[in-house]
């Protein structure tokens, strides 16, 4: 370790900016803790940080716990770049518009402009390293949230359950699919809808496998929802490929068996159906078409559990 560079960033970290004209709002120093913790996890595994869904859902997560003020993950991701440490990488066309813009408010603003971020390669290097990620992890708590640091840690920890679940619901698709009762593990009871809410977020960008929009609020989280195919309640069953993601709308439909997906993971839409507003009028202009599929076949919804679905929305 090099007690120079170390020494540097611990001095970058303790000097930056916080909004305290309305009370306290540590936007920089929530952002760099979910930062950090996703190199823990390695969700970020190389020097990119992308303005994405899962980085505000963490966010929002450390915010909530810290201050009871409104969020904005748009304003540090963009106003880090006062410090040298952070640097912004535009889409492209949009190089010039980000050299002289003084502001962005909103985090579909920030995504239409920046690409991803970059930390200094020697600041990523160290927090690739346990004991050094540690040190300045503990620097912005001690600055920035003194008295806060067991509810810190608590979400922490609940963040490394939650990854750690995730992790084994990725792993068990290696396993055969079953759509049998299985018994709830009690102790993870806690972690289990987190866990795989995030999974399936993650596996379809936050993006409804249905109307394929990726819908965002003004202030980045998503509002796209973790279905389950076969419902929790009848097969405690948390198999990725049980799972699909869904708008809010679709979900609603998808859970009354108003429409499903044929073995060729095309959507049918129930003879049920008629034309009596606007929302039966999506719905059966949905009949014909593909949903959107994970890049990965393996993590394909099952074709028993769209069976058990098919059969459910038939006998209504």
């Amino acid at each position: 370790m090099n007690e120079e560079i170390l020494r540097k960033y611990i001095n970058e970290f303790r000097n930056l900016r916080i909004d305290r004209a309305h009370g306290n709002a540590p936007h920089q120093p929530v952002l760099l803790l979910t930062i950090i913790e996703m190199i823990e996890q390695e969700q970020i595994k190389i020097n990119k940080i992308p303005p994405s869904p899962h980085l505000v859902e963490k966010f929002l997560k450390y915010w909530n716990c810290v201050t009871n003020r409104k969020p904005n993950p748009a304003l540090p991701f963009f106003h880090l770049k006062s410090r040298s440490f952070w640097h912004h990488h535009p889409n492209p066309g949009y190089e010039k518009a980000l050299e002289v813009v003084s502001q962005i408010k909103t985090f579909s603003q920030l995504r239409k402009m920046i690409s991803h971020a970059s930390l200094d390669e020697e600041l990523f290097t160290l927090l690739i390293q346990p004991l050094e990620r540690e040190i300045l992890r503990k620097t912005l708590i001690d600055k920035y949230f003194l008295g806060l640091t067991n509810e810190i840690q608590s979400v922490i920890l609940e963040e490394q359950q939650i990854s750690g679940f995730s992790k084994e619901l990725l792993d068990y698709v290696q396993h055969d699919f079953s759509t049998e009762l299985e018994e709830p593990i009690e102790s993870k009871k806690k972690i289990r809808e987190p866990g795989f809410r995030r999974t399936i977020m993650r596996i379809y960008d936050y993006t409804c496998a249905v109307c394929e929009l990726q819908i965002l609020t003004l202030d980045g989280e998503s509002v796209t929802e973790a279905a389950h195919i076969i419902p929790f309640n009848k097969s405690n069953n948390d198999d990725v490929r049980n799972g699909i993601s869904l708008c809010k709308l679709h979900h609603w439909a998808f859970d009354r068996y108003l429409f499903s997906v044929d073995e060729s993971y095309i959507i049918t839409v129930s003879d049920l159906m008629t034309e009596k507003g606007p929302t039966e009028w999506m719905l059966k202009t949905l009949y014909g078409k593909a949903i959107l599929l994970p890049k990965q076949q393996e993590l394909f919804p099952a074709q028993s559990a769209l069976a058990w679905h098919r059969e459910k929305m038939l006998s209504q």
